[in-house]
């Protein structure tokens, strides 16, 4: 598996990076930095399914939009 994109989150700090997958399987982060010999200590989902966390808090929730659910529910995304 190759990543569609990847690129630092901060050019300054090279211990973050962003990483770009069309699809994936359990685990499939995870074990490519550690074929690269890399530990991965942390991964932090931010977009699914067409779906982000932005303006969400960790630990809290929101409801989804109308347009949101009609999406998921057709599959575009």
């Amino acid at each position: 598996m190759s990543a569609d994109a990847a690129a630092y989150a901060d050019p300054d700090d090279k211990t973050q990076v962003g990483i770009e997958l069309h699809s994936g399987q359990n685990r499939v982060v995870k074990r490519m930095f550690e074929s690269l010999g890399y530990r991965v200590r942390k991964l932090d989902r931010v977009y699914f399914a067409g779906l982000t966390k932005k303006n969400v808090q960790r630990g809290k929730w929101r409801f989804l939009s109308q347009k949101e659910v009609t999406m998921l529910k057709r599959g575009i995304f």
